[in-house]
């Protein structure tokens, strides 16, 4: 099968899936976007007015980290369980694993653009300012695609092979939240803590979205950058050796 007749497979599946999640409901795809956006006005209510975290711009500094970290984890679990609740039709069908798990996290994202361009726009109508960094605002979301679909891929593999995977992941992401500067600067971990920042792959994979629109600058972007396709490349690596190494054995797991 050709590339082209992959990339037609994965927009036919994305296609499908947000029509068969929004089919008899009401304002469906309204109640899908305003989700990420309660929960960003919540989130704002909760740490700039209750607990008055004192970061500048705290709406943007907030935006340009809960959005992406909703992205990558809903994603994370949607797929991470998908191969092996889908192991009839990739049998029946000339269909390749990972065609499935693209058209779910394009359809993820969907949502996720609609809502963080929604703030985004109302934001720098109010107290942002728009910088020419902004115009690097899709590199940075191309890394966040591409290194939540490499987690992806990587995990959803072995959850065929280790069926706890799932609740392990569950169990990290929950711990991840709150170890992870999203509501927070990393300023504010303790010096000799903060190295471990460099080490965690969410930030990671967050830090180049929220580089190009909170205070940016070259140096800050480049960073980011940087750490962000590593990031990607590692996951990439992992997820390709993992596939090769367990393949022969996929179809009987499934």
């Amino acid at each position: 099968m050709t590339y082209g007749e992959h990339f037609n497979q994965v927009i036919a599946l994305t296609a499908a899936n947000v029509k068969s999640r929004y089919r008899k409901t009401f304002a469906g795809f309204i109640w899908v976007v305003l989700n990420p956006i309660m929960m960003f006005g919540a989130q704002s209510l909760a740490f700039k007015t209750f607990l008055k975290i004192q970061v500048p711009n705290f709406y943007i500094f907030l935006l340009g980290g809960l959005l992406p970290w909703i992205f990558i984890i809903q994603t994370i679990d949607m797929t991470v369980s998908m191969l092996q609740g889908s192991g009839q039709i990739l049998k029946s069908f000339k269909l390749h694993p990972l065609t499935l798990l693209w058209s779910q996290v394009l359809d993820n994202l969907v949502n996720f653009l609609f809502a963080f361009l929604i703030l985004l726009i109302a934001l720098f109508f109010g107290e942002a300012e728009v910088t020419r960094f902004i115009v690097l605002l899709p590199v940075g979301v191309l890394i966040l695609i591409w290194g939540v679909s490499s987690m992806c891929w990587y995990l959803s593999i072995l959850q065929i092979f280790y069926k706890d995977v799932r609740y392990v992941v569950q169990f990290v992401t929950s711990m991840m939240f709150f170890l992870t500067p999203i509501f927070y600067p990393a300023s504010y971990i303790p010096e000799q803590y903060r190295y471990l920042v460099n080490f965690n792959p969410f930030y990671a994979l967050i830090e180049p979205i929220r580089a190009t629109i909170y205070n940016p600058s070259e140096e800050q972007i480049t960073w980011a950058f940087t750490r962000g396709i590593i990031c990607c490349l590692v996951f990439s690596f992992l997820a390709i050796l993992n596939w090769r190494t367990k393949k022969n054995d996929f179809y009987l797991q499934i």
